[in-house]
């Protein structure tokens, strides 16, 4: 670990235990990576709830189209928060693991959840860079290729939403259209698996396990209709959207669960209002699962 005060450096050639691409450590970047991460947690915020973490030894990754990147630039003035992910989807992408060292790079590169960007490159990395540097980090920590593709879906989709509404309302329209698509006919594929509602042809009055067998087909082939709205992302939307028509089901049940919880946890603390916020975003979950199988009997 470089002595405390002492300011990472970018190496001068790529290290010899790199063969295109890979993570090495800025103090003695020719010694192969150890894999080791150390970090100080701290609490920030009034409720002592947001946790952020400082990196005590910065990150090298050289990028086989933009060199070496060194993650913090400033470590005294840098913090993450690991992988950012929401709650209810982290059974599916834990806020630590494998993926942690492209997590906190991705951090660096594109200043995370506040804060400016935390990085030394060669020249500036846009975020659109910055996301398929991610992918390509992903891919040498040896994360397996479904879980990357919507490792990198996920931040790729959140760099086309990000920024000022007048300039991302395409995308922000193409999100609403997915995720819209996908729990309505969801819910209806569910529902016609159960016989409450016969309104889709590929489910039909057809034995349960071929309307099962033809509900996965629908899942993979119709979340690919609305990805051209994403643009220059549309693989990116793709793959988010297939993912979402798959794990539809244990992410609502999550949804509600969680809010359950939380409501109840937020009651019981001497927040009220806390807790009907809470509860009425489950509510509306809820209703909206609901209205959609009634109007469509």
């Amino acid at each position: 670990m470089p002595p405390t005060g002492t300011a990472p450096r970018l190496p001068d050639h790529r290290p010899a235990h790199l063969a295109r691409s890979g993570f090495f450590d800025p103090a003695h970047p020719e010694v192969p990576w150890t894999g080791e991460v150390e970090l100080r947690r701290h609490l920030d915020g009034g409720d002592g709830e947001r946790e952020r973490f400082r990196v005590l030894r910065p990150i090298g990754y050289w990028d086989a189209r933009l060199g070496p990147v060194v993650v913090p630039a400033d470590p005294a003035a840098f913090s993450t928060d690991l992988t950012s992910v929401p709650r209810a989807l982290s059974w599916l992408v834990p806020t630590t693991g494998r993926h942690l060292p492209a997590a906190i790079v991705h951090d660096g590169l594109t200043a995370g959840a506040d804060g400016p960007p935390s990085y030394l490159a060669a020249a500036p990395v846009d975020r659109v860079g910055a996301d398929l540097l991610f992918r390509h980090a992903l891919r040498d920590l040896g994360v397996t290729r479904l879980r990357r593709g919507v490792m990198w879906a996920g931040v790729s989709l959140w760099t086309a939403l990000a920024g000022p509404l007048r300039r991302t309302w395409r995308a922000w329209l193409a999100a609403v259209v997915t995720a819209t698509v996908v729990l309505v006919l969801g819910t209806l594929s569910t529902a016609d698996l159960f016989d409450a509602v016969d309104v889709l042809p590929w489910m039909g009055a057809r034995p349960w396990w071929v309307e099962l067998g033809t509900g996965a087909l629908a899942a993979l082939v119709v979340p690919l209709l609305p990805a051209p709205l994403w643009g220059r992302r549309r693989l990116a939307g793709a793959v988010a959207g297939v993912a979402a028509a798959f794990l539809l089901h244990v992410t609502v049940g999550v949804l509600l669960a969680s809010a359950g919880f939380a409501a109840a946890d937020a009651l019981t603390s001497g927040r009220p209002w806390r807790a009907l916020s809470r509860a009425g975003a489950g509510l509306a979950l809820a209703g909206v699962v609901a209205g959609t199988v009634v109007l469509a009997r």
